[in-house]
């Protein structure tokens, strides 16, 4: 099969062996590939991963070959998958029902091979399937979005929490603030391109900021909500320098939580954040089931999100194109 390899220095096209699959497993032809920021800073080096891998895990297609202990119900059924594999049901985090945090776990296409290729083997327990009401396109956003749904799961909403700032509004900026939004939060949406910020207006956003004509964003922020900075600040810009600004935005015993995956270290002034009491969150994967009802039911919009779309063979343009383009929100790849 043709699959996009990443050797350590470059991603090319090549004819691997197909996978074969486990008793457990099941075949999935794959037919479209969403790019993350994670594959990004993988291709970068500020990611390290074991090389050589096929990347991509923000996949969906259709399953064509099970194992003898899977659900024959499963053939031919439209699938997407959660990306944390070789889960061993036995440790602490697994008997905490924490999954994602299995101490065995290896995250489809960042530990192991992903999915831009023809055909991936996957665990039956990652499946989910994709009702008929959900485009291949549209479905490719289901594991972001479950993502985007683990923010506020893990962080609890009080109160007294009414403005939330999102800085970055790419995919998963994008897909936040709607969520935000959902639960009647005044968003300030911060970004460098006007594309983008006029798509969360029409999303509901009611403030915006351009970070390349605005020179002093907190304040700016501070401006907004009367001298005290929002409620809540969310980083998903990809951006190590950002998380210095977003302390300086977010009020005193206010919460920030960082979706940001992009590898690197963070400077952080560790006082302010003690002396102003301030909540440092952080989350990862989410409730596919959530996402997959977001997206049928029509609540969460992902159209308009998608920026190109790119055959397999055309790969290294697909990610020219998101790493080259401001207002590029999200690349699919078709196989």
């Amino acid at each position: 099969m043709k699959a996009a390899v990443y050797d350590g220095t470059k991603i090319a096209i090549k004819n691997v062996p197909d996978p074969k699959i486990k008793k457990t497993q099941a075949l999935v032809r794959v037919k479209m590939v969403g790019i993350c920021g994670t594959d990004l800073a993988i291709l970068s080096g500020d990611l390290p991963t074991p090389t050589p891998i096929i990347l991509g895990h923000e996949f969906v297609g259709e399953v064509v070959k099970i194992g003898k202990q899977v659900d024959p119900s499963w053939l031919n059924r439209r699938v997407t998958s959660e990306i944390n594999s070789n889960i061993d049901f036995n440790c602490y985090y697994c008997k905490q029902g924490l999954f994602t945090q299995c101490r065995s776990r290896k995250a489809i296409g960042i530990d192991i091979d992903g999915a831009l290729a023809e055909y991936i083997a996957i665990e039956s327990y990652l499946l989910h399937e994709i009702p008929d009401s959900i485009s291949y396109s549209d479905a490719t956003f289901i594991e972001p979005l479950a993502a985007a749904y683990q923010t506020f799961e893990m962080m609890p909403i009080d109160k007294d929490d009414k403005i939330i700032a999102v800085f970055g509004i790419g995919k998963l900026g994008s897909l936040i603030t709607q969520v935000a939004l959902s639960k009647g939060l005044i968003l300030i949406v911060i970004d460098s391109s006007d594309k983008k910020l006029n798509l969360a207006k029409e999303f509901g956003a009611q403030h915006l900021i351009n970070r390349l004509t605005c020179k002093d964003v907190p304040n700016e922020i501070k401006n907004i909500t009367k001298g005290l900075g929002a409620d809540i600040v969310i980083d998903t810009t990809g951006n190590p320098d950002a998380l210095m600004e977003i302390i300086a935005s977010c009020r005193t015993r206010g919460k920030i939580h960082a979706k940001s995956t992009h590898g690197l270290g963070a400077p952080i002034n560790l006082t302010e954040l003690v002396v102003r009491e301030l909540t440092l969150y952080s989350s990862r994967c989410g409730p596919f089931e959530k996402a997959i009802v977001g997206l049928s039911s029509g609540s969460i919009e992902v159209k308009q999100l998608i920026s190109k779309k790119f055959k397999l063979d055309e790969i290294n343009k697909a990610f020219d194109s998101y790493k080259n383009n401001r207002d590029h929100i999200k690349t699919i790849v078709q196989i």
